[in-house]
């Protein structure tokens, strides 16, 4: 299962991801998907086992998520 953390701004995003990278959490930015695009240009794509040890790296980096979604076939549900 894919999740996808949002950020606000794609300068988060790219900071968010070198936490992630530093941290040595499996990730991949992307453009936001046209349902998200509210929240922001960029955001980020991790798996169900990697997404506790996302979070945590980018609370340790000090790099709040804006949001947080589960994909579920074409849609988008918010955890």
């Amino acid at each position: 299962m894919e999740y996808i953390l949002a950020f606000g701004s794609a300068h988060r995003a790219l900071k968010a991801e070198g936490a992630l990278n530093g941290s040595g959490v499996a990730n991949r930015v992307l453009p936001a998907p046209k349902a998200l695009a509210e929240y922001c240009d960029l955001v980020i794509s991790v798996a169900e086992g990697d997404l506790t040890g996302a979070l945590r790296a980018l609370k340790g980096a000090r790099v709040k998520v804006k949001a947080v979604w589960r994909r579920e076939g074409d849609g988008y549900v918010k955890v």
